[in-house]
């Protein structure tokens, strides 16, 4: 389906095949919204494998995600009155406006300087509850070559408005230069038509058709189907 109008159309037909014209009609609006809802729903399933295989594990899985990943860097380490696991080891990065669509961090690498010059080093997650355990742990610790990562976010309301700020803690023996991240990225909505004032899907208001794999949109329009008449049903 490569516009919006195939989209709206394929929408129809299997609702209305599906439902058997008993289920009351739905707007544009309503429309989009369940095919983005499902869009992210199979993104989701195919990165953590609930939907088929997961991401990288075949060609054909890493193919279908491949216009969502993405890639930032981050030289600037973030000062100030921020809660830290280490005074002196902790670097905090800010990912700022603009990437609050990272969905999943699929690879993070980080530049650290040593008294014989820059090495790369990754990064490795560990949880809160892990933290402890591992950075004492000589075999997992933080070292030349490998790196501690803790997140954590702020969340404040202005104006009615939902705003998440998002930060990585990095643990190091030694001062880091710079962050990278490659990610999974968030979909673009799909908008069957232009919305009015008013209404937005994902701060979007123009149409705008999906951006995925064509092996993915049949897929997408099923589940957004299965999520409508699930919404009716209830």
């Amino acid at each position: 389906m490569k516009n919006v109008q195939e989209w709206e159309i394929g929408f129809d037909q299997l609702y209305n095949n599906i439902t058997s014209n008993k289920a009351p009609g739905l707007n544009s609006f309503e429309k989009s919204r369940f095919l983005t809802d499902a869009q992210e729903a199979i993104v989701v399933g195919l990165y953590n494998g609930s939907f088929g295989k997961a991401f990288e594990s075949t060609e054909d899985v890493s193919n279908y995600l491949a216009p969502l990943v993405a890639q930032a860097n981050f030289e600037q380490v973030i000062t100030g009155d921020f809660p830290k696991v280490s005074a002196t080891k902790s670097f905090i990065f800010e990912l700022p406006d603009g990437k609050p669509e990272i969905l999943f961090r699929t690879l993070e690498l980080c530049t650290l300087t040593e008294d014989c010059g820059d090495v790369q080093a990754v990064v490795v997650p560990v949880t809160q509850d892990e933290y402890w355990r591992t950075s004492r742990d000589p075999f997992k610790r933080q070292n030349e070559r490998k790196v501690l990562r803790l997140i954590y976010s702020d969340a404040s309301v202005a104006d009615g408005n939902l705003s998440v700020q998002k930060y990585s803690e990095l643990i190091s023996d030694f001062t880091i230069k710079d962050y990278t991240v490659r990610y999974i990225k968030r979909p673009e909505p799909i908008i069957l038509r232009d919305l009015p004032n008013g209404l937005s899907i994902q701060g979007k208001t123009a149409a705008q058709t999906c951006l995925l794999d064509d092996a993915l949109h049949q897929a997408i329009l099923t589940e957004a189907v299965r999520l409508a008449k699930a919404a009716w049903m209830n």
